[in-house]
């Protein structure tokens, strides 16, 4: 049996209180946004950058060689 069919049948044994209390739960305490999506809003934020920032990043924060 996979995890996800174990985790299905275990619910299913909960009362109906537990199982409304722990999908309550779940929708307060997970993520509903993924974290990338999150990040998007500070795209464009700081001005003033190497055109090629993204890619060499490592060049210009440690020293190490640019990309090609």
């Amino acid at each position: 049996m996979s995890t996800v069919a174990e985790i299905k049948e275990a619910l299913q044994k909960l009362p109906k209180q537990d199982q409304l209390a722990l999908r309550d739960w779940l929708s307060h305490n997970l993520d509903a946004e993924p974290p990338l999506h999150r990040l998007k809003a500070f795209a464009g934020a700081i001005t003033g950058l190497p055109s090629d920032m993204a890619k060499n990043h490592d060049h210009y924060i440690h020293g190490v060689p640019k990309r090609e």
